[in-house]
């Protein structure tokens, strides 16, 4: 399985959302646009790829590579740098633990204009938000996974 994943805010903290696109080997197609409340830009990054990971892990697929446009979750992700950000500390967590259930996963930066679908759907949820504020007290992240709503809690910061 193949994800792309973005995640950004209009401000930083303001408004946020996340976009996914998953490739199944099947050639099957999923688009995951989102709003996940009022977030910072790095949250809303790490946001996207726990829903990738979600995405993964109920289509019990045992491997996943993820396209990420942002240096920081690739570079935390990978070992790089390490996740200092208490704000940060439990997503971080969070997509580890998914991460370590798969038996194979990669995550690779590539460039702005190498995801432009998951940032269309990123942007899409953004304005969303923008319209609609969500209540930061009940963010899910629905990934409509074999026609049924699983929902992924993403806590908040803090």
């Amino acid at each position: 399985m193949i994800a792309y994943v973005d995640g950004g805010s209009r401000g930083n903290p303001g408004p946020a959302g996340v976009g996914v696109i998953i490739e199944h080997p099947t050639g099957r197609r999923a688009e995951i646009s989102q709003a996940t409340g009022v977030r910072d830009n790095n949250y809303a990054e790490y946001a996207a790829l726990l829903v990738a990971l979600e995405y993964a892990a109920a289509f019990d697929s045992g491997s996943l590579q993820v396209y990420s446009d942002s240096e920081v979750v690739v570079r935390q992700i990978s070992g790089s740098y390490s996740c200092q950000s208490a704000a940060l500390r439990d997503i971080y967590s969070a997509c580890m633990a998914l991460i370590e259930g798969l038996q194979h996963f990669a995550i690779s930066h590539i460039r702005r204009e190498q995801n432009a679908g998951a940032d269309r759907l990123a942007k899409e949820a953004i304005d969303r938000a923008t319209r609609e504020p969500l209540n930061d007290d009940a963010l899910q992240v629905d990934i409509g996974v074999r026609g049924t709503r699983r929902l992924v809690p993403l806590e908040q910061p803090g």
